[in-house]
């Protein structure tokens, strides 16, 4: 885990700061075990590509699309979710 957060650095957004419409890679997460785990579980991984298909402000929930698959992820895990801009 140390590599990845390195990583999400200088050229990284959180996913939180993200408007619908935009793409991007996922290249790192900050949590503890638990957090990686549901991440995991909801079928996210580092290098998955995602888009950002709505966006609720900052304290609202954030749809994006993986794949064909479209969760709704809450803002307090989308800001521990680092990207980089495809």
């Amino acid at each position: 885990m140390h590599g990845q957060k390195s990583r999400a650095d200088s050229h990284s957004v959180k996913l939180s700061d993200l408007h619908a419409g935009h793409k991007a890679r996922i290249i790192a997460v900050r949590g503890g075990r638990g957090f990686r785990e549901r991440f995991s579980g909801m079928g996210l991984h580092i290098g998955s590509e995602l888009e950002v298909l709505q966006s609720s402000g900052s304290n609202g929930m954030i749809l994006i699309r993986t794949g064909d698959t479209r969760l709704m992820i809450g803002h307090g895990m989308a800001h521990k979710i680092f990207l980089r801009i495809e």
